[in-house]
């Protein structure tokens, strides 16, 4: 298996360990390659694990997600394709021995070093693409330095896409931005969630801790990007203020922080708002059960965290642009944010607020939801099954030019 870095709690690197030890518990052998690792990532799921951290010329853009952006960091942004993810990923590809059955890479840009490995390995790929290079969807990207990159940049990525023999998305939203930016279909598998300790947690001592006792807690979780979109949950919290003198809202998330803070200040909010960094899985389930709503308005193609607040009976709020919105059944088990999504957020987060019964309703359905029909046993010997179906065509093809050369 092979993942860019595991130096954040992100949802990516929690499906990515979780399918390793449940992969490892039906009885295959795993193992993970990575440009880096510290203790940040889930060290009580990566000490169950073996994972080589494979020395790579320049490993600086996988480190750090809390680095500030100047100018100087944004020009070389531009060109970090050909300075630091290609050498890396050419590096890591190589350096994966031989004797493995089948190469599962992760996120971008390790279907890269996949497509180095396959030459040398002879072994087939299946890629778990959870999101496709912001490249192919941000128009953002494109402009300046990006005319003259970008091009380029996609055209080795397409090439070693096709390289690719399987590829797995988590949602419709997911498949769909594949199938845009390659022409490629995918094997929809929805990830799991894991249960145990947002079932056990109260959140009594996170309320009184932050002094919430008495107000509405709004949650959001996930690093602080622009496609995770929390100034649409500062904008909605200063729309149900002027209304509501006692909700805040908890940000969750690793990240440069300073323009959500300065956006807090504007809106006259930054009281209301509370950011936390480097949870543990045991601080996030408080989090979880001290909310009294889950907020979501991420463009993004899965959200792992959608599911850990269904698990832990909270009505959630998700953007129609993130694939866990497939999952919602507007008002059973949660709301869809349609647009304007900072407006719509705010009235369907004031049905909540003055209508208890309704989000107690809401919270109970979704946690059955999850319980019937998410898990990570599932999930697993889903993407075993995408494994075996990949191996054996893989042979079958290798037998058929054989037969043919022959």
């Amino acid at each position: 298996m092979l993942h860019p870095s595991l130096t954040l709690r992100g949802g990516a690197e929690r499906q990515l360990l979780i399918l390793a030890i449940e992969l490892e518990r039906m009885g295959h052998e795993v193992e993970i390659f990575t440009c880096a690792i510290n203790d940040n990532c889930y060290p009580e799921l990566t000490r169950q694990l073996t994972i080589n951290r494979v020395k790579t010329p320049d490993t600086g853009s996988f480190q750090n997600i809390n680095q500030k952006r100047t100018l100087s960091s944004r020009l070389a942004g531009r060109f970090k394709g050909y300075t630091s993810d290609l050498p890396s990923m050419i590096a890591l590809g190589k350096k994966i021995p031989k004797g493995f059955d089948v190469i599962n890479n992760q996120n971008s840009p390790t279907q890269w070093a996949a497509f180095f490995a396959k030459r040398k390995l002879d072994a087939p790929i299946v890629w778990n693409c959870n999101e496709p290079p912001f490249y192919y969807s941000d128009p953002k990207q494109r402009r300046g330095l990006g005319k003259i990159n970008l091009p380029l940049y996609e055209g080795f990525d397409k090439i070693a896409v096709d390289y690719i023999d399987s590829i797995v998305s988590v949602s419709l939203v997911d498949s769909r931005r594949i199938e845009k930016a390659y022409g490629r279909s995918s094997k929809i598998v929805r990830p799991g969630v894991t249960t145990e300790l947002l079932l056990k947690a109260s959140g009594k001592e996170l309320r009184i801790k932050y002094g919430l006792e008495n107000s509405f807690v709004l949650l959001q979780v996930g690093n602080i990007a622009r496609d995770k979109r929390q100034c649409d949950s500062l904008i909605a919290l200063h729309y149900l203020s002027k209304k509501h003198d006692n909700v805040r809202l908890i940000l969750v998330g690793q990240g440069p922080r300073d323009e959500l803070m300065a956006l807090s200040r504007k809106l006259g909010v930054d009281k209301k708002v509370l950011f936390l960094q480097n949870c543990s899985d045991e601080e996030l389930a408080q989090v979880y059960a001290a909310c009294d709503a889950f907020v979501f308005p991420a463009q993004i193609t899965w959200g792992l965290v959608v599911i850990e607040a269904m698990v832990a009976s909270k009505p959630v709020l998700v953007s129609r642009e993130a694939g866990s919105s497939e999952i919602i059944q507007e008002g059973q088990n949660g709301f869809v944010i349609e647009e304007p999504y900072t407006k719509n957020m705010a009235a369907k987060i004031e049905k909540l607020i003055t209508d208890p019964d309704l989000r107690r309703r809401i919270g109970n359905n979704a946690y059955e939801y999850t319980k019937e029909n998410l898990s990570w046993e599932i999930y697993a010997k889903n993407m075993e099954t995408v494994f075996e179906k990949t191996i054996a065509n893989f042979r079958k093809s290798k037998l058929r030019q054989f037969s043919f050369i022959s």
